[in-house]
């Protein structure tokens, strides 16, 4: 999966997540868990959101996922 992008990888692993019946199944979940509005989630993770901050809550997001960083 080395041609997908930041939103594609996070896609399938959410839908990955859902399928094996584990938490995060969506953004909503993510920004819960993260005490953060799902707007913003959505932005960091359409990669609309640029920056040190952002590129930090790409990986929070991933490794809360469950995703290889």
């Amino acid at each position: 999966m080395t041609n997908l992008t930041y939103k594609e990888r996070i896609t399938v692993q959410l839908m990955r997540n859902k399928r094996a019946g584990l938490k995060p199944t969506t953004q909503a979940d993510i920004a819960k868990h993260f005490g953060l509005s799902r707007m913003y989630v959505s932005t960091v993770i359409n990669e609309v959101q640029s920056g040190k901050k952002s590129d930090e809550w790409r990986v929070k997001f991933a490794e809360y996922a469950g995703m290889e960083v």
